[in-house]
């Protein structure tokens, strides 16, 4: 179970380009990106936060971008990018004495993003859209308020979600920009908690519940000349939103113990550049 969201988030890296390999008229712009996000993770209990974890994160991906392209009655973009960064964890330990550590993230994204150009409204579009997002938190050690040590330990992630919203393209004969917005809903959720750093008897397998978030993006691109590339830029939001998982049974010296992963809440503002091929 462990190695499944890399496969499956391999293959849908392989397979998202191919989606529209059939569009022959008006090549979509390949590009790549680097950027940085502020990201925020936030888990409560009862309408009370328990921990909050926020920092910068380090983006790189690539896309296949369909969307600005003024004359297609099905815009479409494909997007495979990876993240990592050390954020700052103010949070609690179980026995509800507040500490301080940082987290280790790693992780990496795909999606799929197609449409319909509105009749009518060459500039506006309607979009759907399906994605995976898989990620290492890896808590590290940390001190207490009482000076103990707090240990770590490490979860993995694999989100499948959907997307719905409107998009909207501006262009003049110098750049071009698009816009988008809209929902987000995780379709398939997945996590998995090393207890067993910890002193438990195994880990544990755990579904974070489902819950409506945002999104949003804005790109543009500009200075194309015939044989020379153009740069870009963006701007986005993105989120998840989970209610409290079920609780499972785990052991650990001869007791039983009941755990599940608390409301959770995550939220990233990244800007990124880019270069077209």
């Amino acid at each position: 179970m462990r190695n499944r969201p890399w496969v499956i988030l391999t293959l849908c890296m392989i397979a998202a380009p191919a989606v529209f390999a059939d569009e022959v008229a008006s090549k979509p712009s390949l590009a790549m990106n680097v950027g940085v996000e502020s990201f925020r993770w936030e888990e409560f209990s009862g309408g009370q936060r328990l921990l909050s974890e926020t920092g910068p994160r380090l983006a790189v991906g690539f896309t296949l971008d369909h969307l600005r392209q003024g004359d297609q009655p099905n815009p479409y973009a494909a997007e495979a990018r990876v993240y990592l960064g050390v954020v700052d964890y103010d949070g609690q330990t179980q026995a509800g004495v507040s500490a301080k550590t940082d987290v280790d993230y790693f992780g990496a994204s795909a999606e799929v993003m197609g449409g319909l150009r509105l009749a009518g409204s060459p500039r506006m579009d309607l979009l759907g859209g399906l994605g995976v997002d898989t990620w290492i938190r890896d808590l590290q050690d940390g001190v207490t308020a009482n000076g103990s040590v707090a240990q770590g330990y490490r979860e993995d992630y694999f989100i499948l979600y959907s997307k719905l919203g409107p998009g909207f393209l501006f262009q003049s004969e110098a750049r071009r920009a698009y816009l988008q917005f809209g929902l987000k809903y995780p379709l398939y959720t997945y996590e998995r908690v090393y207890l067993t750093s910890l002193g438990f008897d195994s880990d544990v397998e755990l579904a974070p519940g489902k819950q409506l978030s945002g999104y949003a993006k804005w790109q543009m691109n500009w200075g194309r000349e015939t044989g020379k590339p153009r740069f870009g830029a963006s701007f986005y939001y993105d989120s998840f939103r989970f209610s409290a998982s079920a609780s499972k049974t785990v052991s650990a010296v001869g007791a039983l113990y009941r755990v599940h992963q608390p409301e959770s809440r995550m939220d990233v503002l990244g800007a990124r550049l880019e270069y077209y091929f």
